[in-house]
């Protein structure tokens, strides 16, 4: 019994170890690092939105990164997009600064989305410094994350053990100052099968501790 309790707790302390990187949720796991999200993905591609114009565009959009499609809208709004940036780098962005911009529509077996989240002016240009609200939904479980102080390289991503059904963002005006959300070099992909196997090796070790537990509390309560 006590062998069986000390490799349970190696366990518990290797997964705590190996998710060190990100913060986790039961069901979807939240990562501020790209290159620790791409090692733990694959197949990923990107979208760098370079192909649109600095023009006001409806939405929804039907969009592609690589082989995954998808789809983006604004809301609550119907102004649609206004995308901002300079002519060489497109950001993502909505024509009113209170709209919340969505994702969904997924390919089948996409569990990872991620990309750079930021805050411009009314201009398009960049404001550093702002905070940005990020959301990622799949099936019943959902994630928010609050970005603070976003650079342009800010980075979130969202990584699933179901599918992914929506991600979410939107500024937060909390001082007072009007400014837009913006995305940038968005990333889909799959979990690499190792870090599938973490996850779900880690939520099984989790379940197996609390059913000792709570097995050790009935024979208490019994003795």
């Amino acid at each position: 019994m006590k062998s069986r309790l000390i490799l349970t707790r190696k366990l518990l302390a290797a997964c705590a170890v190996s998710m060190a990187a990100f913060s986790a949720h039961a069901d979807i796991t939240v990562f501020t690092d790209r290159d620790a999200f791409l090692k733990a993905v694959s197949g990923s591609a990107a979208d760098t939105f370079d192909d649109l114009t600095m023009t006001e565009m409806a939405a929804p959009m039907s969009r592609l990164a690589g082989s995954y499609r998808y789809q983006v809208n604004a809301g609550p709004s119907d102004g649609g997009f206004y995308p901002s940036g300079s002519g060489s780098d497109i950001w993502l962005s909505g024509t009113m600064s209170s709209d919340v911009i969505t994702f969904n529509a997924f390919s089948s077996g996409v569990y990872g989305f991620g990309g750079n989240f930021f805050g411009t002016d009314s201009f398009g240009f960049f404001m550093p410094d702002r905070t940005v609200v990020l959301s990622a939904v799949s099936g019943a479980d959902s994630e928010t994350f609050t970005l603070s102080n976003a650079s342009r390289d800010s980075f979130v991503a969202f990584l699933s053990d179901h599918p992914l059904t929506s991600v979410s963002f939107h500024n937060m005006e909390d001082d007072g100052t009007v400014y837009w959300a913006a995305a940038n070099n968005v990333v889909l992909a799959v979990p690499e099968p190792a870090t599938w196997s973490m996850l779900l090796g880690g939520l099984g070790v989790a379940a197996l501790a609390r059913r000792r537990r709570a097995r050790a509390e009935q024979m208490a309560t019994v003795a």
